[in-house]
C-alpha cells in the first residue's frame, strides 16, 4: 500500500505536463497573426495582374495599405466578387476611383458552398465586394485595414502574410513589410525576405521585402526594450515602478539616482537587482554617457537579464558605439560571447551583423601581460568556454523561460508535502500501545 500513493503522485504530475504542453500549443497557435490578399471569387476571365502593398508594424499595431491591378481579359462586361479573409482585421476599406465598395459579411461555410476551390484559404469570416469591369477594362483597386497584434506567453509577436496564389504576373508586384522603431535585435527570424534588399532606414525603420519566389512572408520579433522597462512593474515595490515610469518620461537623472538607492537597498527579495543595473547603465546611454554606459554593462550577468534576448540589444548598442573599434579587451570578449551566442542560436542579428562586415570574432584580443587583471581575464575566459561547450546557457534559459515552471514547482511541493504528511501521521498511528505504558 506504501506504493499507492507515489503512484497517484506519478500519474497526476503526468496529466500536468501533457495538459501545460498542449495549452502551450494551443496558445501559440492563437497568436500568430495570418493575413491574406484579395482573392477573386467567381470568374477566371477576370485576372490579377499585379500588386504593391505596404504592411506596417507599430510595435502591436498592423496598418496594411495594398493597391491591386485587376483586368477583364472577356469581350463583355463581367462582375467579379472579390473576397478578403478578414479574420481580426478593423476598419476594412476597398476603394475604386476614390469609393469605398459596399462589402458582405461572410463565413467559411458560405464561401465554401458557393466558391468552391481548394485555393481558397480555409478561414471563418470573410468581406465579399462586387466590381464590375467591361470588356477588356483594367482597374486599380485599393485595399486598407488594421489589426491588433498579440504576443505569446514569452512576449514574441508573429506575423505571416500569404501572397495571392493567382497572381499572373509575380515580377510585377511589390511587398514590403516595414517596422517602425525598430531595430535588428526586435527581429527573431523571417520567412520569404529578399535579404539583399533589406534596408535599416532613417527614423529607426526596418524594411523588409518579400523574395518573389516566396509565397508566405513572416516575421517574429520581441519588442525587447519595451519588455526591459516593463519587467520592473511585475514587482510590488513602489520604488522599482517609479523607475520605470521615470524611464518612459526620459527622466534619467531620477532613474539613475532611485536605482542607486535601490541597489544599494533592495526593496523586493524576489527581484533580481541585475535588471535595475540594467536599467541604470541604459539611462546613461539614453544620455550618451557612453563611458559610464559600458562600465555598467561591464558588471552585468547576462544570463540573468529580462528578456534572454536583451543580450541582443546590448550588442547592437555596444557596436554602434565602438564602431567597430576598442581596445578595452572586457568589453570585446563580451561582443564575441554574445555574437558568438548570436550565431549558435541563429538570430537575425547575427546575419545582420555579418551582411554587414561586422564579424567581431575575427578580431584578435590582446591581453597586456602586465595588467593586474590578467589572471581575472584568462579565469571568465575559461568559465565563458566551459558555459559555450556544455551549452549550459541554453538549457538553463529554456527552463527558467517557461511560463508554467512555478506552477508546476508549486504543485509538486505540495504533493510531496502532502505524502510526507501522510507518511507522518501513519507512523504515529502505528506506534506500539507499550511505548506509552510506563
Amino acid at each position: 500500500m506504501r506504493g499507492k500513493p507515489i503512484i497517484i503522485i506519478l500519474i497526476l504530475m503526468t496529466f500536468i505536463l501533457f495538459d501545460t504542453f498542449f495549452i502551450a500549443l494551443a496558445e501559440n497557435g492563437q497568436t500568430v497573426w495570418n493575413g491574406y490578399d484579395l482573392v477573386l471569387l467567381n470568374t477566371y476571365d477576370v485576372q490579377l495582374v499585379g500588386q504593391n502593398s505596404t504592411i506596417e508594424i507599430y510595435e502591436d499595431k498592423l496598418v496594411y495599405s495594398g493597391e491591386y491591378i485587376i483586368k477583364n481579359k472577356a469581350d463583355k462586361t463581367l462582375e467579379v466578387i472579390l473576397g478578403l479573409p478578414s479574420i481580426n482585421l478593423e476598419n476594412i476599406q476597398i476603394i475604386d476611383k476614390g469609393n469605398a465598395l459596399k462589402y458582405y459579411k461572410r463565413n467559411g461555410n458560405y464561401i465554401e458552398d458557393k466558391y468552391p476551390s481548394e485555393a481558397f484559404p480555409k478561414v471563418d469570416k470573410w468581406h465579399t465586394y462586387s466590381l464590375w469591369l467591361k470588356n477588356d477594362e483594367t482597374k486599380i483597386i485599393n485595399l486598407k485595414y488594421e489589426s491588433k497584434l498579440i504576443n505569446n506567453s514569452k512576449g514574441v509577436f508573429s506575423i505571416r502574410f500569404n501572397k495571392n496564389k493567382g497572381l499572373i504576373n509575380s515580377e510585377a508586384s511589390m511587398i514590403v513589410l516595414v517596422l517602425n522603431n525598430f531595430y535588428p535585435y526586435n527581429v527573431l527570424d523571417t520567412t520569404g525576405v529578399a535579404a539583399e534588399k533589406t534596408l535599416f532606414g532613417s527614423n529607426n525603420q526596418l524594411i523588409l521585402e518579400m523574395n518573389k519566389n516566396s509565397e508566405i512572408f513572416g516575421l517574429d520579433y520581441e519588442l525587447v526594450d519595451k519588455l526591459s522597462i516593463d519587467r520592473l512593474d511585475f514587482s510590488a515595490n513602489k520604488k522599482l515602478k517609479n523607475i520605470a515610469t521615470l524611464f518612459r518620461n526620459k527622466d534619467y537623472d531620477v532613474v539613475n539616482a532611485l536605482s542607486d538607492e535601490y541597489i544599494d537597498n533592495p526593496g523586493d527579495p524576489s527581484f533580481d537587482t541585475t535588471q535595475v543595473k540594467y536599467v541604470k547603465a541604459e539611462a546613461y546611454r539614453k544620455r550618451a554617457d557612453f563611458e559610464k554606459y559600458i562600465e555598467g554593462i561591464k558588471g552585468l550577468d547576462l544570463d540573468r537579464l529580462y528578456p534572454n534576448r536583451l543580450k541582443y540589444k546590448i550588442l547592437y548598442d555596444l557596436d554602434r558605439i565602438l564602431e567597430g573599434e576598442s581596445q578595452d579587451s572586457q568589453i570585446l570578449g563580451i561582443i564575441k560571447l554574445i555574437q558568438a551566442k548570436a550565431f549558435d542560436d541563429n538570430e537575425y542579428i547575427d546575419k545582420w551583423m555579418r551582411d554587414g562586415g561586422k564579424d567581431y570574432m575575427n578580431i584578435e584580443q590582446t591581453v597586456d601581460i602586465n595588467s593586474p587583471n590578467k589572471d581575472e581575464n584568462e579565469e571568465d575566459s575559461l568559465i565563458v568556454k566551459t558555459i559555450n561547450f556544455f551549452k549550459l546557457g541554453n538549457v538553463i534559459n529554456k527552463v527558467a523561460g517557461f511560463k508554467y515552471l512555478r506552477v508546476i514547482v508549486l504543485i509538486m511541493v505540495f504533493m510531496l508535502g502532502y505524502y510526507l504528511g501522510r507518511r507522518t501521521k501513519k507512523r504515529k498511528n502505528t506506534v506500539s500501545y507499550y511505548t506509552f505504558k510506563r
